[in-house]
């Protein structure tokens, strides 16, 4: 349960009222106090004479005319002492009210602006490139800046989840171009050197090599344009069937050609999204199919709706994926056998760019492993509003 909070207008306003009524209290009871004092110091400094008229008229008996005429000779002299010690005293503790609410407001404001001066100090550390999360910034009863601080909180973590995912990724890119250009490089200098003759399957042998780097680069585009929510373009409203369909159409040729019986059970599903990505996503699920999940001989697509919600569903009967494959799916060149990938000619960014594209129509992808075997990856749509 979160504790109470405040506006910080709320706050500054509960301040300010709080040091007036303050202030406006010593003032009060000081001047009070003092004049209490005062009345007996002057009580003192008179005559007998005057003394005794001044305590009866203070109990309210008529004094005697000696007395009252001794007592009126020096009133005023009286009076403006009186008026110029209460002047003092009204100023001197008015000022030791200022400075006593001047030092309750510096420690509230303190206490208000703390979280304040860790963060600049966090920032400027962030800045330095340091993304480490360094000392907790605690919160206070302040909501502006409780809401600032979970921010930041929870920017310091995109920010460190997106440098780890940086090194890893371009440690990626440089292990995956390594393979393909050491080879032309070496395959190159050989028939530069004469080693290698200059013939059409020297450069058929070049060629695929040059695809496969056309391939990972244009995929790497892919990626880059999901991270600046670039990815989908032009958005109408679009039959999930009819999407299946057409792209099942697209690869029969090579699922055939892979001994896969194709077999669909298309329900009208009704989304609004990008209809070049949506078929990139389902060719890219097939194409998975295809190269790692052969071996079941079969590969099922399906849509409809599912609790009021538009999905399209890819299943086959292969191996399936091993345990993990839910928190790997967003790992870019993540592979269950990386040299059988190396075979197939897979860039290992497939479930990746299958992810971003789903999360672009904010749509979850999911991975679980069928009933009967094999793997099903489901794409569930937001119910239509």
């Amino acid at each position: 349960m979160k504790p109470w909070r405040l506006s910080l207008s709320t706050m500054t306003a509960i301040t300010i009222t709080t040091m007036l009524i303050f202030a406006v209290a010593m003032v009060y009871h000081g001047v009070s106090w003092y004049s209490d004092n005062m009345e007996e110091r002057i009580v003192a400094t008179l005559s007998p004479d005057a003394a005794k008229a001044f305590s009866d008229i203070d109990r309210g008996v008529m004094p005697d005319q000696q007395q009252l005429r001794a007592l009126v000779e020096v009133l005023p002299r009286i009076e403006d002492e009186a008026d110029d010690e209460l002047l003092a005293s009204v100023f001197g503790f008015g000022l030791l009210g200022v400075l006593l609410c001047s030092l309750l407001g510096y420690f509230i404001s303190r206490r208000i602006a703390a979280p304040l001066e860790k963060l600049t100090v966090a920032t400027r550390r962030m800045a330095s490139g340091d993304f480490s999360s360094g000392e907790t910034v605690r919160a206070n009863h302040i909501v502006e800046i409780a809401f600032l601080v979970d921010s930041f909180d929870t920017l310091t973590r995109e920010l460190q989840m997106m440098e780890r995912r940086l090194k890893f990724n371009t440690m990626a890119v440089a292990h995956e171009l390594r393979t393909p250009l050491t080879i032309l490089q070496g395959r190159l200098h050989g028939i530069v050197d004469d080693l290698f003759p200059l013939d059409k399957e020297a450069i058929r042998h070049l060629i695929v090599h040059v695809e496969g780097l056309t391939r990972l680069v244009d995929d790497l585009r892919t990626l880059s344009l999901a991270e600046t929510n670039s990815l989908v373009q032009e958005t109408q409203p679009l039959d999930l069937a009819t999407e299946c369909a057409a792209a099942v159409e697209a690869a029969r040729p090579l699922m055939e050609e892979a001994g896969l019986t194709l077999d669909m059970s298309l329900a009208t599903a009704s989304v609004y999204g990008d209809r070049q990505r949506l078929r990139q996503l389902l060719l890219i699920l097939m194409d998975n199919v295809r190269r790692y999940a052969a071996s079941g001989k079969s590969l099922r697509c399906s849509t409809g709706l599912r609790d009021g919600r538009p999905f399209v569903a890819i299943e086959d009967n292969g191996p399936g994926f091993p345990p993990g494959v839910e928190a790997h799916g967003i790992e870019l060149f993540w592979r269950t056998e990386p040299s059988r990938a190396r075979k197939t000619g897979g860039t290992g960014l497939g479930l990746s760019i299958a992810r971003a594209i789903a999360q672009a129509h904010d749509s979850d992808l999911q991975i679980k492993a069928g009933e009967t075997g094999g793997t099903v990856v489901t794409v569930l749509f937001k119910a239509a509003t």
